[in-house]
């Protein structure tokens, strides 16, 4: 049996003798940006190069998401996942996006499936020195984009959720996993301690249409209810607690057709962040009792949809140090410590079942989700992740993984039907009326 020094030698030689071909994927995959749940021509190219592996590939999972497994030959051990992600962002200004849809790479993540698929072939010719199984998973839709097309796909009953992670733990996908790596697409090496989760609110004002210059006493204005919701939720900022990081923000997405017509109906969509579930939850009765006040002063009504979005991210502080020793090994850099972030990933849902790496490669300049988000350093940002990836899964499936072991028995934050009670309780349809106050 080899050592975990010669593995990690034999998978770096491998990614390094590759370096051209690894840096051309990653440009192929630049090229071809496809929004979620539309990751068609994306997902066949995945499916290709893991197929040239000898891998068999699973296909059509949550309408576009990809899994192949192999098992490792050195006995049993933990079952660990590598993942990418294979939507792009709606960002027409950028100079690779795509001239139809505006689709473009703008947070990298043709990045993640390159780092993935080059670990993959680096590390498929020593699973017979390895301890227990291995998955390569591309992921569709993590960026909560085009909510218009998953509400179409969500009635056509062919998701549930706008996120694929989710979609992926709801149709038992990552059942047998015991833990998952992603490297994400960034200016540096780091990982972030956590994120916010977060839950989509469509909240839907009706009041009573009348003549705003001759008769505005007639009408309910509804666009008067969603200012002062917001006024109210304003108000409401200072009760929240620093420690949960909350953040509410949003748009009026409808105010009304006509100026001289008081509004008869006006529609607001938030986006409630918090660090933990609990606050998460609690953000989201603090709005809900807002918008209810709001339409009941008017007497009028108000429809709360409630659109399950993503869980807080809890980092795997072994993960984290495993994964820096080898950064440290490769480069000579310390893995940054980011803390809190005010954004949210769907692989928050992931990490609270089991844990889960969320690191950052460099190589990237320009501002994540902008039109200068781009490929700066390629060998940065697609060679040196797929080299850390593979150290990873060596020193956890490596000398007969005992330290995947250890790792695979940290407790979990839920179990799946906790996490899916969850997610339900904040997928839902509240009506309030009041005009007949």
């Amino acid at each position: 049996m080899k050592s975990i020094a010669e593995l990690k030698k034999i998978v770096i030689d491998r990614i390094e003798s590759r370096k051209e071909e690894i840096i051309a994927l990653g440009n192929t995959l630049l090229h071809m940006p496809e929004l979620g749940y539309c990751e068609v021509k994306t997902a066949a190219k995945v499916k290709e190069e893991l197929e040239k592996l000898g891998l068999v590939c699973r296909t059509g999972l949550a309408v576009t998401g990809i899994r192949a497994d192999i098992a490792c030959g050195n006995g049993e051990g933990p079952h660990i996942a590598l993942m990418g992600e294979l939507d792009a962002l709606p960002v027409p200004s950028h100079p690779f996006a795509d001239k139809t849809t505006g689709a473009a790479h703008a947070c990298g993540h043709h990045a993640q499936l390159t780092q993935m698929l080059a670990a993959a072939d680096a590390l498929v010719p020593v699973v017979k020195e390895l301890s227990g199984s291995l998955s390569f998973i591309a992921v569709p839709a993590e960026e909560f984009q085009a909510l218009d097309y998953c509400r179409k796909l969500m009635a056509e009953e062919k998701i549930r959720y706008c996120g694929g992670k989710p979609e992926f733990i709801r149709l038992g996908v990552l059942d047998d996993i015991d833990m998952v790596l992603l490297i994400h697409a960034g200016h540096d090496t780091f990982t972030p301690e956590s994120y916010n989760g977060f839950c989509m609110k469509e909240i839907i004002f009706e009041g009573k249409a009348a003549h705003g210059g001759l008769r505005p006493w007639a009408g309910k204005n509804a666009a008067a209810m969603a200012r002062q919701a917001l006024n109210m939720i304003d108000a409401q900022r200072d009760t929240f607690d620093d420690k949960d990081s909350v953040r509410i923000h949003g748009i009026i997405s409808d105010g009304g057709n006509a100026v001289n017509v008081v509004p008869a109906k006006a529609v607001l969509e938030l986006q409630i962040r918090a660090k933990t579930p609990e606050a998460v939850a609690n953000a989201c009765k603090v709005v809900d009792r807002c918008v209810k006040a709001a339409a009941m002063a008017f007497c009028g009504n108000v429809t709360i949809h409630n659109l399950s979005g993503y869980m807080p991210y809890k980092s795997s502080e072994n993960l984290n140090k495993l994964h820096g020793d080898n950064l440290m090994e490769l480069s000579g850099k310390v893995l940054g410590n980011f803390g809190h972030r005010g954004s949210s990933t769907d692989m928050g849902d992931v990490s609270m079942l089991l844990p889960a790496l969320h690191a950052y490669s460099g190589g990237f300049a320009g501002s994540p989700h902008g039109a200068d988000f781009i490929v700066e350093d390629p060998v940065l940002a697609y060679v040196e992740g797929a080299k850390l990836l593979a150290m990873d899964v060596v020193v956890l499936l490596g000398e007969g993984a005992e330290k995947g072991r250890e790792i695979a028995a940290e407790t979990p934050v839920m179990n799946k039907e906790t996490y899916l009670e969850y997610k339900e309780k904040m997928s839902s349809k509240e009506e309030f009326k009041y005009d007949q106050a």
